[in-house]
């Protein structure tokens, strides 16, 4: 193989195989809900457009190099880009009194934290009410993406010292492994959804 093609393998069209096609449809599937386009995925992963198209449509395999840097790239495990999206057969209804149900740290503040799907689901969805104006002492961490969706009121979400101030509407998506905390700006009626993609 040329030093040219070094990085990436190319496969026969008539060849082409199910791992390759998936592996392609799930990047391309990623790609799509970030929002990007295939030139800014490769400005990001340092791979050319064109190599990530043909990857996307199953006529190329990335090298392990490659692979880790397109799912860096996409902000996700590497594994990810093997695994299928979760299909959920049956859909699941979460009526308004329902989903376990906790205070938060400060057990003054109002409100609390619902759970709207449990743990072992491809999304981990909360929703925030009320909350406490302070920052809570202590900053949480974890694998995988979060997205924190104000619906109603206003939060102010703390990455690691760079403070960012939601309004109703605002969502913020960031990185699971940056240090963060939230605290409400807006009335106790204040309502946000947490989602985050368990690594």
């Amino acid at each position: 193989m040329s030093a040219a093609l070094s990085w990436f393998v190319v496969l026969d069209p008539a060849g082409t195989d199910g791992a390759a096609t998936a592996l392609g449809s799930r990047v391309r599937s990623l790609r799509r809900e970030r929002g990007l386009t295939l030139k800014e995925l490769g400005r990001e992963a340092e791979l050319s457009h064109p190599f990530l198209s043909q990857l996307e449509r199953g006529l190329a395999r990335p090298s392990v190099g490659s692979a880790e840097r397109i799912a860096r790239a996409l902000r996700v495990p590497v594994g990810t880009l093997w695994s299928e999206a979760a299909r959920r057969v049956n859909p699941e209804l979460v009526r308004s009194g329902a989903g376990a149900r906790e205070r938060h740290a400060d057990d003054r503040a109002p409100g609390g934290l619902r759970t709207l799907a449990a743990r072992g689901e491809p999304l981990a969805i909360r929703e925030w009410t009320g909350g406490s104006r302070r920052w809570p002492e202590r900053s949480e961490v974890e694998p995988g993406a979060v997205l924190v969706y104000v619906a109603r009121g206003g939060l102010e979400v703390d990455l690691d010292g760079d403070v960012h101030a939601l309004g109703e509407g605002d969502a913020l998506m960031f990185d699971g492994g940056v240090p963060h905390r939230v605290r409400r700006t807006g009335g106790v009626t204040t309502r946000a959804l947490r989602v985050a993609s368990p690594a």
